[in-house]
């Protein structure tokens, strides 16, 4: 058994289902910014409220993996990403604050739906800004980080960052879509086209950024030139026929083409650096753990992973359909 691949693997599957399921969350949160309404807002929360917080669980699980299986990966990554890192996680929790202080201070609820947008933007524009630090390529001496916390403040990164935030407001559109009213079909349409549209768009620049960046990229485009053709292909009509189909209230089908644009896309990113911990810079097998610990990660993988994969499908089950007009708590 290949226990460095099989850590990896689970570090994939937990950041996978964090960005596909948080990625809900941070979208609804980021339209929020754009919806006048007063009752819409209040329905437009309503429609996260059962389950956001659940979804960062996989957040967790994946840190803990990459501290636990790859150290040497953790201690050039932290460092070489300390800024959106931060400011990150305390976005994520201003969000969490907002979300009851929305509720219980009365009065502010507007100026509190706006700190919840602006931290769900920030949030997500974060985690682009670290998907594109990893692209661009983190420099690294032996074992040890040897750059600055501000390499990650360039263009390429900046604008994956866009990338992504663009992708978080797709999937939270195409949410609202399945589980809003009628009275925010429209709204949601509207903002699902605009959404796909600058994300394919945004996606294809970040594509050729890369290429023109990083050699690992153009490499890896050598070497699977067909698959990542296909991917991209599939990935490009997929967010296209998002933008351009005129879909009916509470569609399941917009919400299922997001998620695999999202699933494409992280299928093209796992191509395109494996089998490399840090991006075209060292390997998972350079950088694991001694196998002791990486039989301890996995089997309390294999005993946690079930029980909150459990929870999570009851949450989203008890939960399941349109949501109430007055919310589930009336």
């Amino acid at each position: 058994m290949d226990r460095p691949l099989s850590s990896a693997c689970f570090s994939a599957l937990a950041l996978t289902l964090y960005v596909i399921l948080d990625g809900f969350d941070l979208g609804v949160g980021v339209l929020l910014l754009f919806q006048k309404s007063v009752a819409a807002r209040i329905h437009m929360i309503d429609s996260i409220t059962p389950t956001w917080d659940g979804n960062e669980t996989w957040l967790v699980m994946a840190g803990i993996t990459l501290f636990t299986a790859f150290p040497i990966a953790y201690g050039i990554i932290m460092p070489a990403f300390y800024i959106p890192i931060i400011v990150m996680l305390l976005s994520l929790g201003i969000r969490g604050v907002s979300f009851e202080f929305r509720v219980q201070v009365k009065g502010f609820q507007r100026r509190w739906d706006v700190v919840f947008g602006i931290a769900s933007l920030i949030a997500a524009f974060m985690q682009g800004l670290i998907l594109g630090g990893l692209i661009q390529g983190v420099k690294i001496d032996g074992q040890r980080f040897a750059g600055s916390v501000l390499d990650v403040l360039r263009a390429f990164p900046f604008v994956t960052g866009v990338t992504l935030a663009f992708g978080y407001s797709l999937l939270g559109a195409s949410w609202l879509i399945f589980k809003s009213n009628a009275a925010i079909q429209p709204f949601a349409r509207a903002s699902l086209r605009v959404a796909s549209l600058g994300f394919v768009v945004l996606f294809c620049a970040v594509c050729l950024y890369a290429t023109a960046i990083q050699h690992g990229v153009r490499s890896a485009w050598t070497l699977h030139m067909l698959s990542l053709s296909l991917i991209t292909t599939l990935l490009i009509v997929g967010g296209v026929a998002i933008a351009v189909s005129p879909w009916r209230a509470n569609s399941l089908l917009p919400l299922a083409l997001g998620l695999s644009v999202f699933l494409l896309g992280i299928s093209g990113f796992s191509l395109v650096v494996f089998p490399d911990i840090i991006p075209f810079r060292m390997s998972i097998w350079d950088a694991a753990s001694p196998s002791a610990t990486q039989r301890f990660l996995l089997i309390g993988a294999t005993i946690v992973t079930p029980v909150i994969l459990a929870y999570s499908a009851f949450a989203y089950w008890v939960f399941r359909g349109r949501t109430p007009e007055k919310g589930w708590l009336e």
